[in-house]
């Protein structure tokens, strides 16, 4: 059964793909602020006056409300006080919601409590609350890799992504393991895979999300398993065409081009990045590059795999699904669910999933037993 689909819900909002969203982010409700303290100007300052804040640290003036002059901060007094703490430069403080308490989550379900955090009211379609940070670890370094992807899917089992994985040197290999020989996708198979753990992966991962609307977070920590090709078909046929030639494209990670270090000589007589742009003439016109001077920076490569992908399916009505491309399910070990507070002492509550003693591993979010854990902020 299916919990919950990010796109194409049966609510009457109907489901936003993420490519396609054109609004422009909500402006945050805004907040009562205290106005900043300001001291009197004087000509020639005492020599106790305090030390001025420095001017990287100062606010964008407004015109109508500037003040004369700068805030200023000294030794602990409370006008030294009250004017750090309204300062913008302050780091933010939690005051969108109220104490979240036991009572307000589900008392025995992960799954719904997600959704329901989803599903409320003050996210907006355009701030794409799907978007999250997919973290996997190589093995045996343990070097530690992130990317952000769309949730397309949270089902029965656990939460769904689909990318390329394809490549044994990225997270292809992290997840699944060097096992399999040399592929298509750049990896040389000339290196002994070494160690047990790198030839079969690590299947544990890490999904966070962070909504900073609602000043929420979410954390899924468990363990990584394919989707089948039936169900990544599925998917598959959904995505624009445009989309699916750049998946068959894409070598994902493989390099294309790259530069050795500049000497310090090579680097102070090159152009700058903005002089090359135009970025520091008044006249677009006055940057006059010689074009057969600027190095092909591999963008080129890309656009020719395109071009030869297009090709080839020219007279294809449906692309086919690539080896390579797929959906993964990430099923929890522990769901945090985490909310902003004032003063940092922040709500943190984690279900913790309780494995019976006979599993057969297709057991779900029905069966899964769960304790609930308050954390210290």
């Amino acid at each position: 059964m299916t919990l919950d689909r990010v796109a194409g819900g049966n609510d009457d909002t109907g489901g936003v793909a993420p490519g396609d969203i054109a609004a422009p982010h909500p402006a945050p409700t805004q907040q009562r602020q205290q106005q900043p303290l300001t001291t009197t100007s004087s000509s020639a300052p005492h020599p106790a006056m305090p030390t001025p804040i420095p001017p990287h640290l100062h606010p964008t003036p407004d015109l109508a409300t500037a003040p004369d002059t700068p805030l200023r901060s000294s030794a602990p007094t409370p006008i030294a006080n009250a004017a750090l703490l309204s300062h913008p430069s302050r780091a933010h403080q939690f005051l969108t919601n109220p104490p979240l308490t036991l009572s307000q989550i589900n008392p025995t379900d992960p799954f719904r409590q997600f959704n329901n955090w989803f599903r409320d009211a003050r996210l907006p379609a355009s701030s794409a609350p799907e978007t999250c940070t997919l973290a996997t670890a190589a093995l045996p370094s343990g070097r530690v890799s992130a990317r952000t992807l769309y949730l397309k899917e949270l089902d029965e089992r656990g939460w769904v992504v689909y990318s390329n994985w394809g490549s044994r040197k990225g997270k292809g290999g992290q997840v699944f393991g060097t096992v399999g020989g040399r592929d298509e996708w750049g990896w040389d198979g000339g290196r002994a895979a070494g160690d047990e753990q790198q030839r079969q992966g690590n299947r544990w991962a890490a999904l966070t999300f962070h909504w900073q609307a609602v000043e929420r977070q979410v954390r899924i920590e468990g363990i990584v398993e394919s989707l089948s090709r039936e169900e990544s078909e599925t998917y598959w046929r959904t995505r624009e065409r445009g989309s699916q030639i750049g998946a068959w494209a894409s070598q994902q990670s493989r390099v294309l081009w790259e530069t050795e270090p500049l000497s310090e000589s090579a680097s102070a007589s090159a152009p700058s990045a903005g002089v090359i742009n135009g970025a520091e003439n008044a006249d677009a016109d006055a940057a006059v590059i010689n074009k057969h001077d600027i190095v092909d920076d591999g963008r080129s490569i890309l656009e020719d795999r395109v071009k030869e992908m297009e090709a080839r399916f020219a007279d294809v009505e449906e692309i086919p699904l690539p080896p390579f491309w797929g959906g993964i399910r990430i099923v929890p070990e522990s769901v945090e669910f985490w909310q902003g507070r004032k003063s940092r002492l922040h709500d943190r509550f984690r279900y913790v999933r309780i494995h019976g003693e006979v599993e057969t591993g297709v057991e779900t979010a029905k069966t899964f037993q769960w304790k609930i854990q308050r954390l210290s902020p």
